[in-house]
């Protein structure tokens, strides 16, 4: 094969190229349009200078700082980071925990909690909020308190009525990206103090950009522009946070990593700390993180350091640290992961957050099943629910993915008078805000796809799937029938871009993909349309049984490649196996789909049911110093003939 050019010293052929170059031409990602989307550079936010200043002003009288942030990923990244990284500064500060259950506004209760508290807080500094929240500010500055606001949602007239106000979009901002989260607004405040006040803190306040880039993805902020580089800083410095489990277990085969046996203190990062003096409240905030790595690895989720990339804060931290407002369970531990005194505590503290992000999913199975019951009058629309209404939006999601057009889920109302509310999802070709807002008594706050939905009077809620169902006509006149699902098609069939005898080609392919990661809003990871043959086709469950509770009855017996007796019931995700030795892994679909799948495999030839077509994503897998690719199936989508 000819080498045409060197990515990150693996040479590429004429097929690797040629692939990367037709996938970015059906995106419409030009080297242009590549060399743009990096650019780090941005303007000064209006308002930051003044707030610099005002920081500057609380610290050198001593006076006490609480932060106020929100409950989400977001606002708990921005919480620890404020309170990190100005304790380290040197001011007076404290971290206020919210109760979610007022809901995103900062109101009068949480000033009345933070005066309780911290009699002697004179100046609330928000983050992740606030923009909005006239009733909490006024009550602030009614005890005579500087209030600082730092956000970025949207300011709504008349505008914030705080004694100064950062936010990308303030009405008068002219900030070019305002896709940014509340975190690296904080972010860049802090930044910006220290730059101005105390350069010599810069390499400290740097490291916070940890907790802003977790912000950026938890909060699904446009992988775009600053945000690119912050998502690397971000993933670079928790891979610096990663202690490796030791190799300490004994098994037939050698030794198996404990993650119980993980230290903390032996990570990198954390080594680099404990060599200079610094604030204990600075480095409970890495050390916590430390400590949630470990807590994930005890799951199951972090298995070495190249598990830690944007999908992980995607798919396990955010949706763990957001589960109590969808459970109603207590908010506390979400912070204390990264603010207890100790290890233990903190450790203590992530367990409860990802067994209450267990319970969430064992929640949402139930209320799904609730969903798909007969009593849903307004289906395929409006769903109602008995669920804890943090479920909502989650619920929704997966009605929306399942129906393919805009679902709202709301409480269940007792009569026609009822004020409802829910959340709706909707696919990213329906706006929910715009759609509702011209409709009398009924509204949607949030985002476009995602949003809290409010209904004056449950009578209107006929008129509610009637609005739904007349945009959703008109919004798929704007959608193109013949657009792609994917952006390569791999397989034997006549549409195939390539096929899959020969997997090499691919491994440099999927080299070339990783070079423009981070993937996430607005930048999504390619997807590949696989079209595999059944006929030799081999289909393998997979899945842990460590902690086993089923009856281990022959029945749910079965060998694994060890010849080890494993629990048929704990093997709950898929392998398949196709003849050209392309592994494609699907999560969560053995039961469903297995005996399916394997009575395919027994068809006498291809031409009785043509090709499995599956949407997937590419990634790349070494064992024992081999590298091979293999596919993450997202969904099976048909079957060809």
């Amino acid at each position: 094969m000819t080498t045409l050019q060197t990515v990150d010293d693996y040479p590429l052929s004429q097929e690797d190229v040629d692939l990367f170059a037709l996938m970015c031409q059906r995106r419409g990602w030009s080297d242009e349009y590549l060399r743009e989307i990096e650019s780090a550079e941005h303007d000064e936010l209006l308002g930051l200078a003044e707030m610099v200043e005002a920081l500057e002003d609380a610290r050198a009288a001593g006076r006490k700082i609480t932060i106020a942030p929100d409950f989400d990923m977001d606002g708990i990244s921005s919480g620890v980071l404020g309170y990190a990284g100005l304790s380290e500064l040197g001011f007076d500060v404290e971290l206020h925990v919210p109760d979610y259950r007022r809901g995103h506004d900062l109101a009068p209760e949480d000033i009345a909690e933070i005066a309780a508290k911290w009699p002697d807080t004179s100046v609330l500094l928000t983050c992740d909020g606030g923009v909005n929240s006239h009733r909490g500010i006024a009550a602030a500055r009614d005890l005579g308190w500087t209030t600082l606001v730092t956000d970025h949602h949207e300011e709504l007239a008349p505008g914030s009525t705080a004694d100064i106000t950062v936010d990308p979009c303030r009405i008068d901002e002219t900030y070019a990206h305002t896709g940014i989260c509340g975190a690296h607004v904080l972010y860049q405040v802090i930044e910006a103090y220290a730059r101005v006040h105390q350069p010599e803190k810069l390499w400290e306040v740097r490291l916070l950009r940890l907790f802003a880039g977790l912000g950026t993805v938890s909060d699904v902020m446009p992988v775009l522009y600053e945000n690119r580089q912050l998502v690397r800083d971000s993933l670079s410095i928790a891979r610096l946070l990663y202690a490796p489990a030791p190799r300490t277990i004994p098994t037939p085969w050698g030794f198996d990593p404990d993650p119980e046996a993980i230290d903390v203190e032996q990570a990198t990062l954390m080594q680099l700390l404990r060599i200079d003096q610094h604030h204990p409240v600075f480095i409970r905030a890495f050390q916590g993180f430390a400590v949630l790595l470990k807590a994930f690895g005890r799951a199951g989720k972090v298995r070495d350091v190249d598990s830690l990339d944007e999908g992980f804060y995607g798919f396990y931290v955010a949706p763990a640290m957001n589960c109590p407002r969808r459970t109603g369970d207590p908010l506390e531990p979400c912070f204390e992961v990264f603010t207890a005194p100790d290890q233990n505590s903190m450790l203590e503290a992530a367990h409860k957050v990802i067994a209450t992000n267990e319970k969430r999913k064992q929640l949402v199975e139930v209320h799904l099943q609730e969903l798909a019951g007969d009593d849903q009058p307004l289906a395929p629309w409006v769903y109602f629910s008995e669920a804890y209404p943090g479920m909502y939006g989650l619920l929704a999601n997966q009605m929306m993915e399942r129906q393919g057009h805009p679902v709202v889920v709301l409480n269940r109302p007792s009569g026609p008078d009822d004020f409802v509310s829910g959340s709706g999802r909707a696919p990213f070709w329906f706006n929910i805000i715009d759609t509702l807002e011209p409709q009398n008594g009924m509204r949607a706050i949030g985002h476009q796809q995602a949003c809290g939905v409010k209904v004056d009077r449950a009578e209107l809620l006929d008129e509610l799937v009637d609005t739904l169902q007349a945009a959703t006509q008109v919004a798929l006149l704007a959608v193109d029938p013949n657009e792609r699902r994917a952006d390569l098609v791999l397989g034997p069939d006549a549409d195939c871009d390539a096929g899959l005898d020969d997997l090499e080609p691919l491994v440099g392919f999927v080299r070339r993909i990783e070079t423009l990661r981070p993937f996430g809003q607005g930048f999504v990871e390619p997807v590949v349309e696989i079209a595999i043959e059944p006929l030799g086709l081999r289909v393998d469950r997979i899945g842990s049984d460590a902690d086993c509770e089923h009856d281990r009855v022959d029945a749910n017996m079965m060998m694994n490649a060890r010849g080890y007796r494993v629990c048929r019931l704990c093997k709950k995700h898929l392998r398949l196996v196709t003849r050209s030795g392309l592994s494609c892994l699907w999560w969560n679909v053995a039961e469903e789909k297995e005996p399916e799948l394997v009575q395919l495999t027994k068809s006498a030839s291809r031409t009785e049911i043509g090709t499995l077509r599956f949407i997937a994503k590419l990634q790349l897998n070494t064992f024992r110093g081999e590298t091979r690719v293999q596919a993450i199936i997202d969904q099976q989508i048909t079957e060809s003939a």
